[in-house]
């Protein structure tokens, strides 16, 4: 009997535990804004990946350059993909409101939820395998104006030897789609809902 009502006890703090995560999360995500971003090249080369920030305190019009703590952004994060879908590198420029790449621009314009003006996201330490996505309005905003590419947005990556490769080049631009606000919080529901079907499944004495 005093192991069941220990089983039972512990049980009701993971549960309480769980729910009280999910509040807290929900709480969180009653202010945040999370988008979803893809772009591809000419050749196949692509991109895509998630951004988001906290709408209680962010402008119309979110912008982001170099290291350091971020105006807005409470996170990005890319990856990187060759024509054949197969995954060359994945990074993430910024973290918990900090960005770590000093190449970063990133502007967007949340009542029309568009990415615009110069852009240059990824890693690029010139070490090899370094790879990021720019276009030609970074390199003039770098004042790197000599080296404006003749199309918008490149796809670029360092070699083994630590080569600056251009893979593809394309006018494409970057396309944005919000996520549906709530559908965290509905996933973190589910896992609930299934840890406890799994739980009465395995110890059918157990109730909530």
């Amino acid at each position: 009997m005093t192991h069941l009502f220990t089983k039972t006890a512990i049980s009701m703090v993971t549960i309480t535990a769980l729910g009280l995560a999910i509040a807290i999360t929900a709480n969180d995500l009653v202010h945040a804004a999370e988008f979803n971003f893809n772009w591809k090249g000419d050749t196949g080369y692509s991109a895509k990946g998630s951004f988001n920030y906290d709408t209680t305190a962010a402008p119309s019009v979110i912008s982001e350059s170099g290291l350091g703590a971020t105006n807005n952004l409470q996170s990005f994060s890319i990856s990187f993909f060759d024509p054949l879908s197969t995954l060359i590198n994945s990074f993430t420029p910024v973290l918990s409101g900090v960005s770590n790449y000093s190449f970063l621009r990133f502007n967007f314009d949340s009542t029309k939820e568009e990415i615009f003006g110069p852009f240059d996201v990824g890693k690029d330490d010139e070490l090899p395998g370094d790879t990021w996505l720019n276009n030609n309005l970074a390199l003039i905003d770098e004042g790197l104006s000599d080296e404006v590419l003749a199309k918008e947005f490149g796809f670029n990556n360092r070699n083994a030897a630590g080569t600056k490769q251009i893979l593809d080049l394309s006018n494409n631009s970057v396309q944005v789609s919000k996520v549906p606000e709530g559908s965290i919080i509905i996933g973190l529901l589910a896992v609930c809902s299934l840890g406890f079907s799994l739980k009465q499944k395995f110890n059918p004495k157990f109730k909530i």
